[in-house]
């Protein structure tokens, strides 16, 4: 059955018009969309002799008055070649503007693209969402809260690491160590399955989100783990050594895509491990606590910041040996804030300790070019610069101690800290995405002004 629409396409009903001319117009206001506005103003400009005497041209004229002349003759006469006139009471002919269906129109409009409308953005004054977040521990060297693809906080709170849902806000135990033990790093890998966890003990942990079972023990280090980094084939694993690990991600990927298989009448689940070995690199160019770990977007580089308040950038074709692409000596603290440019992949903003104004952490904005900063002990506020600019934008306040950690919502319009003062806060910071679907809706209104414990 053809719709309304198209059954009144059939019978054929046109824009209203008259059979002479497209728009009437007033009959006392002129067209002025019609008019030569540059000839009348000529016409107006021109002062006859008041004695009514016309001046008589000379016969041979001068180049500059020849072509007076023939710019007059021409601005006299229309395309027609009749006198043209200043004022113009009607429009134009109707055979200029083609008969139009009205119902053509009406279909034309439906598939042209919506115009975006640019809308006014409104900076918060407080948080939107707090939550109490008890024994986060006081340490600026650890990495202690991630925000995965699959919309899931990961923090680790004394010996415990905890997932919130921000979807339901529900709140899930991962794991609780032993006492002689905790959580000193987090990361969640980059498709939001897995989430690697390194620990006092030097060891790392990579455990299955969906199952919330441990699939493998990585080692290699002599001390706690502080950092962590993922990129599509592999992890990198920064400790208080002065190393970097480089594990072979395509075998931590084979544990939940082709190599998973259950037992048959029993729910246990053998992980069948390709190749035991992981280590596939191993850098050494710090000499203190590797603090800062960060892999590029597209994958192809990675930053390191220590304690010696260096900054070091390793490309991953070159991860056989410990030569460095680039090493930055500016900082005068340890580094441990960095955060890649989404808009400019091979830009790096790093922050500093005490010494540089305690940059704790750093995260873009992914819509505009503007970047947030994490600031402690006097400070303890967050502050949106402008880039490449870095005129301050404004401060956001509300933390009581200095704010340690600081990450992304997987849309980019929400950024959440957590600091000394065993809080996490959640901000919307940065404006949401051009184009919202229904479920990045059903987060916004997720967040408000209440506060909840963690666990």
């Amino acid at each position: 059955m053809s719709s309304p629409l198209m059954r009144l396409r059939d019978r054929e009903w046109h824009s209203p018009a008259s059979q002479r001319f497209v728009d009437q117009g007033d009959r006392f206001i002129p067209t002025r969309s019609l008019m030569n506005l540059d000839f009348a103003r000529s016409s107006l400009m021109r002062h006859p002799r008041r004695d009514g005497a016309t001046v008589d041209r000379p016969d041979i004229l001068t180049p500059k008055e020849e072509y007076r002349r023939r710019v007059e003759e021409s601005w006299t006469l229309d395309s027609q070649g009749k006198p043209l006139k200043m004022l113009v009471f009607r429009g134009s002919p109707r055979k200029s503007h083609p008969s139009v269906l009205m119902v053509d129109e009406i279909l034309k409009e439906q598939r042209e693209p919506p115009r975006s409308i640019r809308r006014i953005r409104h900076l918060p004054q407080s948080a939107d969402r707090i939550l109490d977040g008890p024994e986060l521990i006081d340490d600026y060297y650890l990495n202690l809260m991630d925000w995965g693809k699959s919309n899931i906080l990961a923090v680790a709170l004394g010996r415990s690491l905890c997932l919130w849902n921000a979807a339901n806000s529900m709140v899930q135990l991962l794991l609780t160590t032993d006492v002689d033990d905790h959580p000193t790093s987090v990361a969640w890998s980059v498709d939001g399955k897995m989430v690697a966890v390194g620990f006092a003990s030097s060891k790392v942990e990579i455990w299955d989100a969906i199952a919330l079972q441990q699939v493998r023990i990585l080692e290699g280090h002599l001390a706690r783990v502080g950092s962590l980094s993922w990129t599509w084939n592999m992890l990198s694993s920064g400790s208080r050594d002065a190393s970097i690990i480089n594990h072979d991600g395509i075998v931590l990927l084979l544990l939940l895509q082709s190599s998973v298989q259950k037992m048959k009448g029993s729910n246990a689940i053998i992980y069948a491990v390709r190749s035991f070995r992981h280590v596939s690199s191993k850098l050494k160019a710090h000499t203190g606590d590797v603090c800062g770990l960060k892999w590029s977007c597209g994958g192809d580089l990675l930053a390191s910041g220590g304690n010696d308040n260096l900054v070091h950038v390793w490309e991953s074709s070159k991860m056989g040996s410990s030569r460095y692409l680039h090493r930055f000596t500016d900082h005068r603290a340890a580094v441990r804030a960095l955060a890649w440019c989404p808009f400019q992949p091979k830009t790096l903003a790093s922050g500093g300790g005490t010494a540089d104004q305690c940059v704790c952490a750093l995260e873009w904005n992914r819509h505009q070019k503007e970047i947030l900063s994490a600031h402690g002990y006097n400070q303890n506020r967050l502050s949106l610069w402008a880039y490449p600019s870095l005129a301050k934008i404004t401060d956001f306040t509300g933390h009581t101690d200095r704010i340690l950690q600081l990450s992304q919502s997987p849309d980019g319009s929400t950024v959440v800290s957590a600091a000394a003062d065993e809080t996490i806060r959640f901000w919307k910071v940065f404006e949401p995405p051009p184009y919202s679907s229904p479920s990045m809706d059903d987060e916004d209104r997720l967040f408000s002004l209440k506060r909840m414990h963690i666990r």
